[in-house]
């Protein structure tokens, strides 16, 4: 081993020398040895030397083997890390199944909110989905940019859905404008954001601040609308106050109530008493709050004696209450009107609240006239809601400031009640609402109410103005006073003190609709007329239905026409419908002014006129459209027009009933299509369907300058349009059948001529052809059968394949196309004259005499008698001509 050491040591170091042969010594125990030693490399014990090994054997490519172990190692690490996060994220996902979609994850950003908000403040319930629309455009975009050529169609049609969505966006934008808020509604809003940061004080320093608000509060209001020594209560919902005064007042009447419950009301059972006038639902909901029955509340019916009004019958009332004390049952409550939901009638305060008094009632008032008690001067009809027990109060909606709660002023003498009642409460939280209110107050004083309020009875006077111009309006729920004439000095002195001390105002509740004009006098029936009551009844409900869809487009157009008026349909029990105009309700929040009132009494006036214009030319309208053979009335009262035409073709005309189902078919095209090209000329014109579901040509309103029978004289030529052209199809799809099967026999007839001709030889396969070699048969023309449209006739194209053209002949007849309408100056001609009425004896007596008064009866007579006289279609027109200068007298 020392030996191989100092032979190597002379090579330079890190290179290995080729080993040499070891020398074998002469003794024989080493020749015997087994192994041979190992060859070691003095490099080995170097680590210069080691490195240098290292960097040579080192190759590139061990570098690049460690760097790819080092890319799939990073890689099965995010492929790990990516695993572990979806196996996270899916167990996230059904732990958190139940959590709505919006509140997911770390909640969104305030802008994504803020813009949810402002969507469902514009569009309602439907949101936007641009961002998704956005998203997929954009990916089929990339996935389709080679079909981009082929979709201009589609991209239209996009285009044009997407006007139509644009324009739907900016109407229910307009129709659904907040607010403008002035400074006032500014610092109620604020009142909400103070009365939410102001809960967060300590229990004692809120305890102070609000019962100095509540306090400031009480005092106001009961100074304000003169209601002495009574503590309001504050609600969200307008019948939560009735609620919480009729359990008051059940405590009062039985005080064991709270304690022995419906046992206590089983002897004498309660009994509230409700005008008929009321809304909808308020007896069935004070029943489920209260967990009372419904034979607890007793409706109340209004008095019908002075026209339709909402007043409580006061005689009515009376015997109901003696009735049920008979009955032992106990009244307990009565409610009051001053100015009912409909109408805005103000029910007789004063003898109610005798009523209450005599038999110990508690009277509650409500309506929109209590916030005449701001003002200086009371109405006198106002005016003994004050003496009443307790009322409830709209303050947020007669002064226009958003977010102010209800108030019912109430006067009791037992806190252990109120509190029992829930009309109170040591919740000082709760008693924050009051806050916005309070700032209110201060914010607009006394002036400041007292001016909105008159403000709102300013813009109904100018109302009650307007209305009373037009003849066909009617108010309804004005209570008709007959004024008597002053004969004795006593009574001329009553009226004298009547006019000093009786404070009168217009009710700021309007209700008008469109009547029929009354003026020239109503049309009565004969004891002795052939029309029976029942058909008298019929037509009444038809008129009225009538009446009801033109109120319905009027207040629709209206509505539409003046933003700022706001004006609703309602339903009013023996008018129909009817127009609403409630100032104190909206006045403030559309901002109303005079202007405006004016504007919209002038588009009144020109919706009226075009009413009036259509009702009265309906009777006229009805006695043309009767003279004509084609042309039918359908009934149909609900559509607010002139009336509604059915076009006959001549086949059905004389059959009206019981048609087959083809006949339904062809009036119902000939009708649609008529309609079609009637609305591209006149938009008046729309399609309807009768009972039968069969169409119909709906006509719409007119004005005075409309002629009638240029109008009715259109659609009966146009519908002879029609007909002649589905006819001529018809007759021309006939020819063309029967013309066919001609050729078809003609051609046959012809191969079994020909087959006799040839012989049946010519028709074997092989020996047909050796004959037809041996004797050629005459070469053939190929003939044909040309039908002819215009004259329906079969000819052979032998002259057609012989002079390559078509050849007419002679005796052709001359098409039977449907003859254009000749061009005449009006439609009217083609109307036939209405049939005159039945005049009176008077009348033609009048005529008579006229007639042989005239100089030119004598002249008339010769003519007629002359041979040289017009014809009888000339006469038909000279007499239409008259009709038309000189409508009869319809009745």
């Amino acid at each position: 081993m020392a030996s191989m050491f100092a032979k190597s040591s002379g090579a330079p170091a890190g290179v290995m020398q080729p080993s040499q042969p070891p020398q074998i010594e002469r003794y024989e125990p080493e020749e015997e040895k087994p192994k041979q030693p190992k060859k070691v490399s003095f490099a080995q014990f170097d680590p210069d030397a080691q490195m240098q090994m290292n960097s040579m054997f080192m190759s590139p490519m061990m570098k690049e083997l460690e760097a790819q172990i080092k890319v799939n190692t990073d890689m099965l690490d995010r492929m790990n890390k990516q695993m572990e996060d979806e196996r996270k994220a899916r167990l996230k996902e059904k732990q958190t199944a139940h959590i709505p979609e919006a509140l997911k994850g770390g909640g969104q950003e305030m802008v994504s909110i803020m813009k949810s908000v402002e969507d469902l403040i514009l569009m309602g319930d439907e949101l936007p989905e641009e961002e998704e629309e956005e998203d997929n455009e954009a990916e089929g975009q990339e996935g389709e940019e080679s079909g981009d050529d082929n979709d201009d169609d589609e991209e239209d049609d996009d285009d044009e859905e997407e006007d139509e969505d644009d324009e739907e966006f900016r109407r229910r934008t307009q129709l659904n404008k907040l607010q403008i808020l002035d400074t006032h509604s500014k610092a109620a809003l604020t009142g909400h954001s103070l009365a939410a940061y102001v809960s967060t004080l300590d229990e004692d320093n809120l305890k102070k601040f609000t019962s100095k608000i509540t306090q400031d509060c009480q005092l106001w209001l009961s100074r304000l609308f003169r209601f002495p020594d009574s503590s309001p209560f504050y609600h969200e919902e307008h019948k939560d106050g009735l609620v919480k005064i009729c359990r008051m007042a059940l405590y009062q009447k039985y005080p064991k109530y709270p304690v022995e419950g419906f046992e206590a009301l089983y002897s004498r059972p309660p009994v509230i008493y409700i005008s008929s006038a009321a809304m909808p639902g308020l007896s069935n909901y004070l029943c489920l709050q209260l967990g009372l029955p419904l034979s607890s509340i007793c409706n109340v019916p209004c008095s019908t004696v002075n026209g339709t009004t909402s007043i409580m019958d006061v005689g009515m009332l009376e015997k109901l209450i003696q009735d049920d004390v008979s009955a032992a049952k106990t009244p307990v409550l009565l409610v009051g009107f001053a100015g009912s939901p409909h109408l805005g009638s103000v029910d007789h305060l004063d003898e109610l609240r005798k009523i209450c008094k005599n038999h110990k009632i508690w009277l509650h008032v409500e309506g929109n006239n209590l916030a005449l008690l701001a003002t200086v001067s009371i109405p006198n009809s106002v005016e003994p809601a004050t003496s009443g027990d307790s009322m409830t109060l709209r303050l947020g909606k007669w002064i226009g400031i958003p977010g102010l709660p209800f108030i019912t002023l109430y006067k009791s003498s037992d806190p252990a009640l109120e509190l029992a009642a829930g009309l109170s409460t040591f919740n000082p939280q709760l008693k924050l609402n009051c806050l916005p209110l309070w700032i209110v107050l201060q914010s607009l004083g006394h002036d400041g109410i007292v001016d909105r309020i008159k403000h709102c009875c300013n813009l109904a006077e100018k109302m009650h103005e307007i209305l009373e111009k037009i003849p066909t309006i009617q108010k309804i729920g004005e209570e008709k006073k007959e004024e008597s004439e002053a004969k004795t000095i006593k009574e001329m002195i009553f009226v004298a003190i009547d006019a000093l001390f009786v404070f009168k105002m217009a009710s700021p509740t309007i209700v008008f609709k469109y009547v029929e004009d009354n003026s020239t006098g109503a049309v009565e029936i004969a004891p002795y007329s052939p029309v029976s009551p029942q058909e008298d009844i019929e037509e009444k409900d038809k008129l009225k239905t009538y009446y009801n869809a033109l109120n319905t487009w009027l207040c629709d157009t209206l509505f539409y026409e003046n933003s700022s008026v706001d004006i609703e349909l309602i339903d009013v029990e023996n008018e129909g419908s009817c127009i609403k105009f409630s100032p104190l309700d909206t006045a403030q929040v559309k901002g109303t002014v005079i202007e405006d009132i004016e504007k919209f009494g002038e588009n009144l006036k020109k919706q009226i006129a075009i009413l009036d214009a259509t009702v009265l030319q309906r009777d006229r309208f009805c006695a043309v459209v009767e003279a004509q053979d084609n042309l039918r009335i359908v009934e149909m009262p609900s559509w607010a027009g002139l009336g509604v035409v059915q076009y006959m073709p001549e086949e059905w005309r004389e059959r009206m009933t019981d048609l087959p189902d083809n006949a339904k078919r062809d009036i119902n095209n000939i009708n649609t299509e008529l309609v079609k090209r009637l609305h591209s000329k006149d938009t008046a014109f729309s399609l309807g369907f009768n009972d039968e579901n069969i169409g119909c040509v709906k006509f719409g309103l007119i004005t005075d300058d409309t002629d009638l029978e240029e109008l009715i004289g259109l659609v009966y030529s146009v519908g002879k349009e029609i007909e002649e052209s589905s006819k001529f199809l018809e007759k021309l799809s006939e020819k063309v059948q029967k013309g066919i099967e001609e050729a078809n026999k003609e051609l046959h007839k012809e191969m079994d001529e020909k087959l006799m001709q040839e012989g049946l030889l010519r028709q074997v396969p092989l020996v047909s052809s050796l004959l037809n070699w041996w004797s050629p048969p005459p070469k053939d023309s190929v003939k044909g059968r040309t039908f002819s449209l215009s004259s329906g006739t079969m000819a052979s194209t032998e002259k057609t394949y012989k002079y390559h053209m078509q050849i007419q002949e002679d005796d052709a007849p001359p098409p039977s196309s449907p003859s254009p309408s000749h061009p005449v100056n009006t439609y009217k001609e083609v109307l036939k004259p209405v049939k005159s009425q039945t005049k009176s004896a008077g009348a033609v007596k009048a005529n008579l005499t006229e007639q042989f008064n005239s100089p030119s009866s004598s002249t008339q007579e010769k003519e007629n008698s002359n041979p040289s006289s017009p014809q009888p279609e000339q006469k038909s027109m000279e007499t239409q001509s008259k009709d038309k200068q000189h409508p009869p007298d319809l009745k």
